[in-house]
């Protein structure tokens, strides 16, 4: 029983160990003064913490196999965004920092999702199936909320300017979970039906060889979900130590730390998404890519509103105009992907590429 339950819950039990690694030996002097060391310390706890996210990942989609969708993706793309806001809320209370990396950390989560992970997956299935269909409503029901909370959020604040600006944080906190709110209703009743696509060649499950919806037990994985997701949040405030010494030593720019973070934040649904792109099922792919990056502007926006207001501390999100320019022509460029609700291969290089730009626009 033991070893089944050490084998089936690994990432959990590893990032238990971790943090008690990290906790006996972070703070010790030969690892302060060793950058080598302090190195190889920081790549453990960032591989376990990505392990951890899988891990995480690997829970909600049991409970999304359990549930059917849209419940299955919704559950997956709340798990990810929890980890980001316990990840960008700890380095906020760690760094000095606190804006740029809250700020960074959304916008690298967009272009990784939205250019990097949504691209190679249109480029590699276009390459494989030529084309890949889905739901056109999902697409821009999608686009209609991610544009609406980054011009409240991320642009208007660049134009605003008045000394209580706390008030239009307090109305933009209720404004995006009030909108949020609304979206889920409508994803999980009125219009459910605009987030499936009943011609997809190979209906993807969330995972490979499923075991049976009565083997599943609800309790226990939303108890080891939770858990899983708390011991990220306590090997995070290790990582934030470590990346912002790291950016210091190595000299790298502020936006690297943002960039960091997102990768881990990404990378679990980012396999998930591939996944489900190889096998056709290009409908998975949209409510996860896009999916998440709504979770990502509605929840995480907030989050770190009401992190900034505790603390005492402004919190500006607005994007620096390279950063706007990136989001504007992401979008638009989207927008015109997604218009007939196809996708290939040509469409799929045009976002890697501007994925590329953006990874290149950060070290220069």
């Amino acid at each position: 029983m033991i070893k089944k339950f050490a084998v089936r819950e690994a990432a959990f039990l590893l990032a238990i160990l971790t943090l008690i690694i990290s906790s006996v030996i972070g703070n010790s002097p030969f690892i302060k003064q060793s950058f080598p060391a302090e190195a190889i310390l920081f790549f453990l706890v960032f591989g376990v913490i990505i392990f951890a996210a899988i891990g995480v990942v690997h829970h909600a989609e049991l409970l999304a196999y359990k549930l059917g969708e849209p419940f299955g993706t919704m559950i997956l793309t709340l798990s990810a965004v929890t980890v980001e806001i316990i990840m960008v809320s700890v380095m906020m209370l760690h760094g000095d920092n606190d804006t740029e990396v809250a700020r960074d950390t959304i916008f690298s989560t967009l272009m990784i999702l939205l250019n990097g992970l949504t691209g190679l997956i249109m480029l590699l299935g276009g390459l494989k199936y030529s084309e890949q269909k889905y739901n056109i409503k999902s697409a821009n029901s999608f686009f209609s909320m991610i544009f609406a909370v980054i011009g409240l959020g991320m642009f208007l604040p660049l134009i605003l300017n008045f000394e209580k600006y706390y008030i239009y944080e307090i109305f933009l906190i209720i404004t995006c979970l009030i909108l949020y709110s609304f979206f889920l209703r409508m994803q999980s009743k009125e219009h459910n039906y605009y987030f499936k696509f009943e011609h997809t060649k190979n209906s993807g499950e969330a995972i490979h060889n499923p075991p049976s919806k009565k083997e599943i037990s609800i309790p226990y994985h939303s108890v080891m979900l939770a858990a899983t997701i708390a011991s990220i949040s306590f090997l995070a405030e290790s990582l934030s130590v470590f990346v912002d010494d790291g950016i210091e030593k190595l000299h790298l720019p502020a936006g690297a730390a943002g960039l960091i973070i997102a990768l881990i934040i990404v990378s679990p649904e980012g396999l998930t998404a591939i996944r489900a792109g190889l096998s056709d099922d290009m409908q998975r792919v949209i409510n996860i890519s896009l999916g998440s990056m709504l979770s990502t502007v509605s929840l995480t926006i907030p989050a770190v509103l009401v992190v900034g207001l505790i603390i005492g501390k402004d919190i500006s999100l607005g994007l620096t105009p390279i950063q706007s320019g990136m989001v504007i022509i992401s979008l638009l460029v989207a927008i015109f992907s997604c218009k007939d609700g196809e996708s290939n291969a040509l469409q799929g290089f045009i976002h890697f590429m501007l994925f590329i730009t953006f990874v290149f626009l950060i070290f220069i």
